[in-house]
């Protein structure tokens, strides 16, 4: 009977495939493939739950003594008598959980956009003193760096040295300097003399008020970058420590880029 049973052609139970439209989503996931995929997601689940109960109920005062031949900074086999029974560094802060730090990311990032606008504000005032002026807004900027800019190290002048063979030589060198300083000195006090005419004095006093401006100006826009730089760098690391994926560009650690697909509208 079996024999005859399996003679008979039967109908071919083929499984469902992925529709064309969802194609670039991968196969079709099956029951049995979201059985397993459940009951792993539930195992850790329920090691997670186990180990924050384990944590929560840990006695901060336990003591054993493995702590007093432990390795690492600030121990008592490198300190002696000094050890403390603390680390190194150790102020006995708690780390803040993920929902903290986001939400002190996010008041970060709202400082620095208030600033960030208040500095724009500035800088659409001064192009307009400026232009007032009759300045120019496309002026060239220094060279220095936005950190030397804002309290970082500023370079020394270069000091010329001048070398003598002698004392004598060295005497009469610091008299001609001498002499030529007093020069200088007496014919800007006889310009000074000559240059009474107002309309003169209005222009270089004007003149000295653009140059202020345009020195003003060129601070503002320094720090408008760097105020925009770091309202970027902050608002992608508030976007990176959400619970879930956002919408935008990323980099891996090991370095390969990837694009988080937005959701069809």
């Amino acid at each position: 009977m079996s024999s005859i049973r399996n003679a008979v052609q039967r109908r071919v139970h083929r499984e469902r495939a992925q529709p064309k439209e969802r194609q670039r989503l991968g196969l079709l996931e099956k029951h049995k493939d979201y059985s397993l995929r459940a009951k792993d997601f539930n195992k850790k689940k329920s090691q997670l739950r186990a180990l924050r109960q384990k944590a929560a109920d840990r006695n901060e005062d336990e003591f054993y003594f493995g702590m007093m031949s432990r390795k690492g900074p600030g121990n008592v086999l490198s300190q002696g008598k000094r050890w403390k029974g603390t680390v190194d560094g150790d102020r006995g802060n708690k780390a803040m959980d993920i929902d903290t730090v986001r939400l002190l990311k996010t008041q970060d990032v709202g400082y620095v956009r208030t600033v960030r606008n208040v500095t724009l504000k500035e800088i659409g005032t001064l192009e307009e003193r400026v232009v007032g002026l009759g300045g120019s807004l496309d002026a060239q900027e220094e060279d220095a760096d936005d950190d030397e800019l804002f309290g970082g190290p500023r370079l020394a002048k270069p000091k010329k040295i001048v070398f003598s063979e002698g004392v004598e030589e060295r005497n009469e060198l610091l008299q001609q300097k001498a002499e030529k300083e007093a020069d200088d000195e007496e014919d800007v006090e006889m310009e000074g003399d000559d240059a009474k005419d107002p309309k003169a004095l209005r222009a270089e006093r004007q003149q000295r008020l653009l140059e202020k401006l345009q020195r003003r100006l060129q601070s503002a826009r320094k720090k408008l970058r760097i105020l925009t730089r770091t309202e970027h760098q902050l608002e992608l690391q508030r976007t990176k420590m959400a619970k879930t994926a956002t919408s935008g560009n990323g980099v891996t650690k090991s370095g390969k880029k990837f694009k988080i697909r937005e959701r069809k509208r």
